[in-house]
C-alpha cells in the first residue's frame, strides 16, 4: 500500500510542479516581468523626451487606446497621428505613484499602475489636442493596460486605458 501511496504523492507533486510558475521554463515568468517593466521604463523616457518613435515602438501593431469619456482609436498608425499634437504642444513629467503590478496570463499580461503626469505647455505651440489627450496641468490616473507579445516575441502594449483619480 505504501508503494502505491508513494507513486500517487509523486504524481501529484509532479502535476503541481508542472502547473506552477516554477515548472514553466524556470525563469520565464521572471524574465517576462523584467521585460515588461523595461517596456514601461522605455515608455516613460519616450513621454518625458517627447519621442514619438520611442513611444510608438512600445506599442503592439494592433494597439487600442481607450481614454476615459471619449471614443478610442485602434492601430499603431492612428496612435502615432494622435501623438503629434500631444508632443508638439507640451512636454511631460511622470511620477510613479503606484508601481506597476503585473498579472501574467501566458503570452499576455494585465499591468496596473498609478501615475501623476505633469503637462508643461509650450506657449508658442499652436495645435489642437485630439479628444482623449491629457489637457490639465497635472493629472493623476489609474492605468490598466494589456500587454502582449508581438510576432517577434517582444512585449508590446496592446491596450492602453485609464481612469482619472484626481
Amino acid at each position: 500500500m505504501s508503494a502505491i501511496r508513494t507513486q500517487i504523492v509523486a504524481a501529484l507533486f509532479a502535476i503541481t510542479w508542472l502547473l506552477s510558475p516554477v515548472g514553466h521554463a524556470g525563469g520565464d515568468y521572471q524574465d517576462d516581468h523584467e521585460e515588461i517593466l523595461a517596456l514601461y521604463q522605455g515608455w516613460i523616457r519616450a513621454v518625458e523626451g517627447s519621442d514619438i518613435d520611442g513611444y510608438v515602438g512600445g506599442l503592439h501593431p494592433d494597439v487600442s487606446l481607450r481614454p476615459p469619456g471619449v471614443p478610442g482609436l485602434d492601430g499603431r498608425g492612428n496612435y502615432r497621428e494622435f501623438l503629434g499634437p500631444v508632443f508638439e504642444t507640451a512636454r511631460y513629467e511622470i511620477t510613479i505613484d503606484t508601481p506597476h503590478s503585473i498579472t501574467m496570463m501566458g503570452d499576455a499580461a494585465v499591468v496596473e499602475y498609478d501615475y501623476t503626469i505633469r503637462r508643461i505647455v509650450d506657449a508658442s505651440a499652436d495645435a489642437d489636442l485630439p479628444e482623449g489627450a491629457l489637457q490639465g496641468e497635472s493629472t493623476t490616473s489609474h492605468y490598466i493596460d494589456v500587454v502582449a507579445k508581438d510576432d517577434s516575441g517582444a512585449w508590446k502594449i496592446r491596450l492602453h486605458s485609464w481612469s482619472m483619480t484626481l
